[in-house]
């Protein structure tokens, strides 16, 4: 049964879509097609403006909006970053405001380590004399480089350790003096990075008098060389890379004085395996915070941590029989208590803690879920939150009491919404976009909720006027699941034709892809399939998220049974409707949507006439301890399931139709998951087609026109 939510939206869509069909050229090298991407660099508010990074493409610029005129200058003229050696802005994400607003950090050439660690040659400008000089003598480049509260000190990270340089006295100062490969302070290891968004691993006291961090020692990691062949001789890059059941690093927390002393240490607890996957300091005089998660990952803990005698003690905890997914960063208030998020109900909430003990109070409720949590106004006893109180498929913007209420919605029914407040929270941004739509940028006046000015209308300048017709509705399973679904038809569509239909695919633990938001690159590519006459069809099985923590945790022990017993159920829908055709079903995904891509097209061949599997993992034995154990549990305990899951103990079923797509760079998801199953098609003498890429990692960012035109020539060639 199809229940059709958005009937109104998408017959208005339908008169506008183009008469002229748009070109994978069109998608990849014409700029009217590019997003412009928005984001908020720092809040000028005592200048009435905001700072704003605005990308397109390649080219990307700094600029102040005035909030009252929405008039807007670049934050310095590029003929001066240029006279100081600055020849490329690298990679814009990083410039920092003091907090006084006086100096900004910019990163000169550099480069990307990892999937959000950068490392570059900063320059400190000064916005009163409009000068610009390095942050350090030497060529060594640096990272994780933050401004301290008082604006007076820079800190950052060169070769592995801290440095804080005094901008009173022109003086550096180096913290730690034990960095190297092996041992790393205030930035995190590959795996923290990658599956906790954790890269700079410090931070400073409220004081200004000390940087409170991390140190993993990794020296005893197992390396996995990533292998260039395009030089002349082969260049080995080394990745410290724990895999399921292999040990991590071994963490230290420190605290050290900027003027003085070595690192004190403190003690994490008696269980040396763990992950702390956040620090905090709490606001109040000598005392900090962290996150202390099990290996299972199942038992969380907010430690409070006296900085005077060491001690600590537990604040709260949260606890899973299956996994605790980590709450939002502890919001600590003026009377002593915080707040945070919590899954207790089985669905993800706000709670109000006091620090003295006593049951939690639940701030929102029901059967929906939190998203995250953007601020807390203590003055006017309020938070600002978002989350799916109006639908799993989208995303609102929310206010509730301090004291609890019923939320009050900001934002206008359908798509995803977040924003980002300016201090005092008498301004906001919005982001806007639907499946159709493009995000739509906004600034708007909090107390009127009157839009003041435009800052994207038309994200991609190509689409205004005109937009995909996305179908969101709900898919009910042969055994009466309901799973939420998207599907987009031709704009040609006749119901008396039968037509070709592409899966897309994720579902992933958590993950979401049929939602009311836009999607990029990849919605675009399925825009311009619609016009060649293909279905696409996307449907979140069983084990995916939005829909509370009981259904998310399906997908425990076992990843794999649910994407393949789904992508089955949907292909079998796809045969009873009138215009499918039964004969000429294929999917495609990356990543988590590979490896489900790869495991269908073994475990239920019939059904499927084509698959593309980008970037798969095929054995999660070969993928990293903190993401697999999470969902998969101990290897040790878990031997079956992981077997299970393995697509090279389903691949016997393999009757050919694949295209096989992999970075030899990829970090995350290492091209050995591809050679893998390359082994074991060629053993069973099985056709498949191949494409690898060169030094490309996991997201293939260099070659996305010649990948997105590799999958269109085996689409229209089988499909």
């Amino acid at each position: 049964m199809i229940t059709n939510r958005m009937a109104p939206i998408i017959l208005g869509l339908v008169c506008t879509l183009p008469a002229q069909k748009m070109t994978l050229e069109d998608i990849f090298q014409n700029q009217d097609y590019f997003q412009e991407k928005v984001a908020v660099v720092d809040w000028l508010t005592a200048e009435g403006a905001v700072a704003l990074r605005r990308e397109r493409a390649a080219d990307t610029v700094i600029v102040v909006h005035d909030l009252a005129t929405g008039e807007e200058n670049p934050l310095w003229d590029r003929e001066l970053l240029r006279a100081s050696g600055i020849q490329r802005v690298h990679p814009m994400k990083d410039v920092d405001f003091s907090p006084d607003r006086r100096y900004v950090i910019i990163p000169g050439n550099g480069r990307l380590v990892w999937r959000r660690s950068t490392e570059a040659n900063y320059y400190l400008y000064d916005r009163r004399s409009e000068t610009i000089q390095p942050l350090t003598k030497g060529q060594q480049p640096q990272s994780n480089v933050k401004f301290s509260p008082d604006s007076r000190k820079v800190a950052y990270v060169m070769a592995h350790d801290l440095y804080v340089l005094d901008l009173d006295r022109d003086k550096t100062r180096r913290l730690t003096s034990d960095g190297s490969p092996g041992i790393i302070n205030g930035q995190a290891d590959w795996l923290y990075e990658e599956e906790f968004s954790l890269t700079r691993a410090f931070k400073w006291s409220p004081d200004s008098k000390s940087i409170l961090f991390l140190q993993f020692d990794q020296r005893h990691l197992q390396v996995y060389p990533l292998v260039d062949e395009l030089a002349h001789y082969p260049h080995i890059t080394s990745v410290r890379y724990p895999k399921v059941g292999e040990r991590n690093s071994y963490l230290r927390l420190g605290l050290v004085a900027v003027r003085r002393g070595r690192p004190r240490w403190f003690d994490l607890g008696p269980e040396q395996d763990i992950y702390v996957p956040r620090i905090f300091w709490t606001g109040r005089p000598q005392e900090a915070a962290f996150y202390r998660l099990d290996r299972r990952q199942r038992d969380l803990e907010l430690v409070l941590l006296d900085l005077r005698t060491g001690s600590t003690r537990t604040a709260a905890r949260q606890s899973d029989p299956a996994w605790v997914d980590l709450p939002a960063k502890p919001k600590f208030l003026n009377d002593g208590g915080f707040i945070w998020t919590s899954e207790q109900s089985g669905f993800r909430h706000i709670y109000r803690h006091s620090l003295d003990g006593g049951q939690p109070q639940a701030l929102t409720s029901g059967q929906w879920e939190v998203t995250a949590i953007i601020a807390v106004d203590q003055d006017r006893g309020e938070v600002y939150f978002t989350g799916k109180k109006d639908g799993t498929e989208q995303q609102q913007v929310y206010v509730v009491s301090l004291e609890g209420s019923e939320p009050r919605c900001l934002t206008t029914p359908g798509g995803w919404n977040t924003i980002d407040l300016a201090p005092g929270h008498q301004h906001y941004i919005l982001w806007r976009s639907t499946a159709g739509t493009p995000p739509q940028v906004s600034l708007f006046a909090s107390a009127s909720g009157e839009r003041l000015h435009w800052l994207a209308e038309h994200s991609v300048p190509a689409l205004k006027g005109q937009a995909p017709a996305w179908d969101l509705f709900t898919l009910t399973t042969s055994d009466g699941t309901k799973l939420n679904a998207a599907l987009l038809k031709p704009p040609d569509f006749d119901p008396t034709r039968r037509y070709p239909t592409l899966i897309y695919t994720y579902g992933g633990p958590g993950s979401q892809a049929a939602r009311d938001r836009w999607a990029g690159e990849r919605g675009l590519w399925h825009y311009y399939l619609s016009q060649q006459g293909y279905v696409i069809l996307m449907a979140d099985n069983r084990g995916t998220g939005g829909r509370g923590k009981a259904f998310t945790s399906l997908a425990y022990g076992d990843i794999g049974r649910w994407p393949l017993h789904d992508l089955q159920e949907a292909a079998r829908w796809i045969g009873r409707q009138g215009w499918g055709d039964p004969d000429r079903i294929g999917l495609w995904g990356w990543s988590f949507g590979g490896y489900a891509t790869a495991l269908a097209m073994s475990g239920a061949p019939n059904l499927f006439k084509m698959g593309m599997a980008v970037s798969p993992v095929t054995d999660f034995r070969l993928y990293d301890t903190a993401w697999t154990e999470r969902y998969m549990g101990l290897l040790a305990d878990n031997a079956a399931g992981y077997a299970s899951t393995n697509v090279l103990e389903h691949v016997a079923g393999y009757r050919g139709g694949l295209l096989l797509i992999h970075g030899t760079g990829d970090d995350n998801v290492h091209a050995q998951n591809s050679w893998q199953l390359i082994e074991a098609l060629v053993d069973r003498n099985q056709p498949f087609d191949l494409m690898f890429y060169p030094n490309q990692r996991h997201s293939l960012p260099d070659v996305r026109y010649h990948l997105y035109q590799r999958m269109t020539r085996f689409l229209r060639a089988n499909l």
